[in-house]
């Protein structure tokens, strides 16, 4: 697991829940909001004036995240989980292999954990009630990474990469618009899109979608 720490305080958090796990502040919670995750040209038509940060690393993000798996292949472990961050992992939840990809999406009151294969396999639209409301994720077309987003249909249809919902509205490059064309609010879940092992040991208490009694 990992935190972020701050300077002033000399604090340690999570980085997923907000709360603060160790230091003077500790039983403390800062408010969080729903990750996102974009590419560039999602980013800069949606906010125009956004700051785009980038990386002084002489290796680009993508290779250095191959070479990392490569390096677990060659070892026989499949997708690479360095030992030091295994040391400081508790006990792990077997419902998932480790390095399987998800949605995690919770709530003061719930949590879940959404199988990508799950949400590729039923053509990357998938329809859930969580918390007490009707939840629609889907598989962004352009990032490649599931989207979550209340809203109440039923049911939903890929025309290219715009999802025509049955309420008249469509979801086109992550943004909602009714039918008119006018670009309507959306209210999301708090979710990341992660490895099982990391938001099962945050949420140990989480429900996977698919394999509910």
């Amino acid at each position: 697991m990992s935190f972020l720490g701050d300077h002033q305080t000399g604090s340690y958090w999570d980085h997923i829940t907000g709360e603060c796990v160790h230091g003077p502040l500790r039983g403390r919670k800062l408010e969080v909001e729903p990750l996102r995750h974009m590419r560039t040209d999602q980013v800069l038509a949606q906010f125009p004036d956004a700051r785009i940060a980038s990386s002084s690393s002489l290796l680009p993000f993508d290779l250095f995240a191959r070479i990392i798996d490569l390096y677990g292949r060659l070892l026989g472990h499949g997708r690479f989980v360095p030992r030091m961050l295994l040391r400081t992992m508790g006990t792990e939840d077997q419902r998932r292999a480790r390095m399987d990809l998800g949605l995690g999406v919770w709530s003061d009151a719930a949590s879940c954990y959404y199988p990508l294969e799950i949400l590729k396999a039923r053509g990357g639209v998938l329809f859930d009630r969580f918390d007490g409301r009707e939840m629609l994720i889907y598989l962004d077309p352009t990032s490649g990474t599931p989207t979550p987003l209340f809203v109440d249909v039923q049911e939903a249809e890929w025309e290219g990469d715009d999802l025509r919902l049955d309420n008249g509205a469509t979801i086109r490059n992550g943004r909602l618009y009714d039918a008119a064309g006018s670009e309507m609010s959306v209210e999301r879940p708090l979710h990341l899109f992660n490895r099982w092992y990391g938001f099962s040991l945050t949420f140990p208490d989480c429900q996977v979608f698919g394999s509910r009694e």
